[in-house]
């Protein structure tokens, strides 16, 4: 979903599943490192067929993960958005992923009943010059 509100973009991505984190069997940590970029490409497909938003200044992110499991600790919770921002970058949606252009950014978690309920969603709003 995508909508544009005057001059400023939102873009709303939902990518379903649970993202991978740094820790455990299938972590980014223990990821192999060209395993790790195609599951980042395939991110980048996935962002190129969601929108063709393209955010030209500073922006706020916000990622959203609903979850089943046990809760990550908030760093855990932060490194899930790795790849995922990688591909929105390369996806031309946002122009870099350095503070000066994502000034704001939120990472939260949401419990949910079921696996299949799962599911990670990333908003990315334009902020206004003064912000």
């Amino acid at each position: 979903m995508t909508t544009s509100t005057h001059t400023n973009l939102k873009t709303e991505l939902t990518f379903p599943g649970v993202l991978p984190g740094n820790n455990g069997s299938k972590g980014l940590l223990r990821m192999h490192w060209a395993a790790r970029n195609k599951l980042r490409d395939q991110f980048t497909w996935l962002v190129r067929s969601l929108t063709k938003n393209k955010h030209a200044g500073k922006v706020k992110l916000q990622l959203i993960r609903y979850h089943a499991g046990i809760s990550m600790d908030y760093d855990n919770l932060v490194s899930t958005g790795k790849l995922i921002v990688d591909s929105i970058v390369l996806a031309n949606v946002i122009i870099d992923d350095k503070e000066s252009i994502i000034a704001q950014r939120d990472y939260r978690q949401v419990k949910v009943k079921t696996k299949g309920e799962q599911k990670t969603v990333i908003i990315i709003e334009d902020l206004s010059c003064g912000t």
